[in-house]
């Protein structure tokens, strides 16, 4: 039998005056999700009428209740929010964390009675993304984060994440970019790179295409006098698998992230 955890949907308001509807959560949806050990699956609607999906994630509150820094992490193409367990270990405690399933991965592949996927996305279904992580924002702001959050992207989540913090700068505290593309599955960076007014931190490897990328939207921030750091690794893996394979660049992107830290 189906154990309802809530009632009903709650309608939250957040501290930018929005209101993003967080959904009860039954024994189904929790078994099916991605673990990720210590936290609370928390899931929410995003986008409207063809567009709706359920976004599920895994939220972990601080130690401190009184702790107003957040970070919310988007995964690269075909994987799941346990690709962020690494960081997200190295945070434990210290901030809001909060890590999605992308819509069409994982457990965000409700859209009302259909099931979708990443696999059959189109250029919309993509630039949906960064208005589900805008309610990620929201979501998290209910449970007391403060209004600008650290976003972390890999790959087609670096899209996103770009996006949003272009689209909503007064939201971003800082910005960190894994394997960043210029035009990836169609969602274009550079001009959302050019709106962002926070620091941020590109890492990269050596994979074909990945240095003109990094090197571009680095000059991009550059030319705005935005602080930047890149991360230059010497093999060719890609977005997370980057940081998880070392241990140096893992340190160097948890202090980034620690050191920006909004509230």
């Amino acid at each position: 039998m189906k154990l309802l955890l809530a009632l009903m949907a709650v309608a939250a308001c957040t501290s930018s005056g929005k209101k993003v509807t967080i959904l009860p959560v039954t024994d189904e949806v929790a078994a099916d999700a991605p673990a990720l050990v210590g936290g609370e699956t928390l899931q929410f609607e995003a986008g409207a009428d063809a567009t709706q999906v359920t976004v599920v994630g895994t939220y972990l509150a601080p130690d401190d209740p009184a702790t107003r820094g957040c970070v919310v992490f988007a995964h690269q193409l075909s994987s799941t929010r346990v690709e962020w367990a690494p960081v997200i270990d190295a945070l434990r405690g210290r901030a809001h964390l909060y890590a999605i399933d992308l819509r069409g991965h994982g457990a965000s592949t409700k859209s009302g009675a259909a099931t979708i996927s990443w696999k059959g996305f189109g250029a919309s279904d993509w630039e949906a993304v960064e208005h589900d992580l805008a309610g990620a924002l929201d979501a998290i702001a209910a449970r007391g984060a403060g209004p600008r959050c650290v976003v972390v992207g890999a790959s087609i989540g670096s899209s996103a994440v770009a996006r949003l913090a272009g689209a909503a700068p007064d939201r971003i505290s800082a910005v960190v970019l894994l394997s960043p593309g210029l035009a990836y599955r169609g969602l274009a960076t550079p001009d959302a790179v050019r709106a962002i007014q926070s620091p941020v931190l590109i890492v990269h490897s050596q994979e074909r295409g990945a240095v003109d990328a990094a090197t571009a939207l680095a000059n991009l921030v550059r030319d705005r006098a935005i602080e930047v750091e890149v991360i230059a690794d010497p093999g060719t893996a890609h977005g997370m698998k980057i940081v998880a394979g070392d241990r140096a660049i893992l340190d160097r992107v948890v202090g980034f992230i620690a050191a920006h830290l909004g509230g």
